[in-house]
């Protein structure tokens, strides 16, 4: 019995030890961490744009809202919202019937009356010659005189009509005083419509307006001619340009302000009139952190991002970009002169990460 027992023992102290041999074999060894090579640079001060943040809309270069010169039906429309048009491109007519009748019924009148002054002149001239013989008294030579005259003013309120005629049947025809976009019609076909009555309302994109305030305590920075840049939200990460053409004469004293606009090349047609713009205006340079534009990181939040170098480890950093220079952009918040930074940050890397 007693050898029997102490077998049960040893046993179990084998199975105990060869499971302890391996626990031990099976535990991984502890890895280094994963070191990856980027080219990096220190950061320099160099001078730079130094520029005021203000806020503006963008305005149609020209904007109009097309009337109709003249009574009448609508008889056709030629576009829609959002139809693109040419300077002298049609938009509507109007039944003129009434004004084509009008125009016969004065150039008759036109064709009797020049016949009726040709004939006064005639009397007039004959009548001249025969008061120098002493044919016919003064009076008598007058009062042809004043026949010719009358004649004469007739024709001219007969070629008057004419030309009025005239106008009414080009006031017929609506259209396109400068190449724009058509942003609403406000008639139909079969409409009535009158000489205050809005037919289209055009828009200008080539070269369009942006309005923006300016606090009274910067007005010194802000004069025509000096060039502006901004962004809209539409397009995230994309700069315009433009130039102050116009600023305001006097301060709005319920707002301590002054209005100011400049002119924007409108390339491609990108922006529209409307638009909300965040705008830089160059004051002039000062000294300020420059990092190359291939060292910012944009992300989907339009945060701008650039990853430095501490310790040898990557810190990312959240950073403010200011004025741009050629290819190289002003660092106004989080960095200093002297940090170290990835030159071109590749896809993957993180904070922390090892680095040489």
């Amino acid at each position: 019995m007693n050898g029997h027992l102490v077998r049960v023992p040893l046993f179990l102290a084998v199975l105990a030890a060869s499971a302890s041999c391996k626990s031990t074999a099976a535990a991984p060894a502890e890895s280094p961490a994963e070191t990856i090579s980027v080219e990096t640079m220190k950061v320099r001060e160099q001078p730079m744009p130094r520029s005021m943040k203000l806020t503006g809309s963008l305005r149609g270069g020209q904007q109009t809202e097309l009337a109709a010169n003249t009574v009448g039906r609508v008889v056709s429309t030629f576009v829609e919202r959002g139809s693109a048009v040419k300077k002298g491109d049609k938009l509507a007519t109007l039944d003129v019937r009434g004004a084509a009748a009008s125009m016969n019924e004065v150039r008759r009148s036109v064709e009797l009356a020049r016949a009726q002054s040709d004939a006064a002149k005639r009397d007039c001239d004959l009548n001249t010659k025969l008061f120098e013989q002493n044919v016919i008294s003064a009076a008598e030579r007058d009062r042809v005189a004043d026949t010719c005259r009358n004649a004469e003013i007739s024709l001219q309120v007969a070629e008057a009509r004419v030309r009025s005629a005239g106008i009414a049947l080009v006031d017929g025809t609506i259209v396109a005083p400068f190449d724009g976009v058509v942003t609403e019609r406000h008639v139909n076909p079969g409409e009535y419509v009158r000489p205050d009555s809005k037919v289209v309302t055009l828009v200008s994109l080539t070269d369009l307006r942006l309005e923006f305030t300016v606090p009274e305590a910067n007005l010194a920075a802000v004069e025509e001619g000096r060039t502006l840049s901004f962004t809209v939200p539409a397009y995230p990460g994309r700069t315009f340009d433009g130039m102050v053409r116009f600023v305001g004469a006097a301060v709005r004293e319920a707002t301590r302000d002054l209005v100011a606009e400049a002119i924007v090349e409108n390339k491609g047609g990108v922006l529209r009139p409307g638009m909300f713009a965040t705008i830089a205006l160059v004051t002039g340079e000062a000294p300020s952190p420059v990092l190359p534009k291939s060292a910012l990181v944009k992300k989907e939040d339009n945060t701008t991002h650039v990853f430095a170098v501490v310790n040898k480890r990557l810190e990312e950093r959240i950073v403010q970009a200011g004025a741009e220079k050629g290819e190289e952009v002003a660092i106004v918040r989080g960095l200093s002169r002297g940090d170290v930074i990835v030159m071109k940050p590749a896809e993957g890397l993180r904070n922390g990460q090892a680095v040489n």
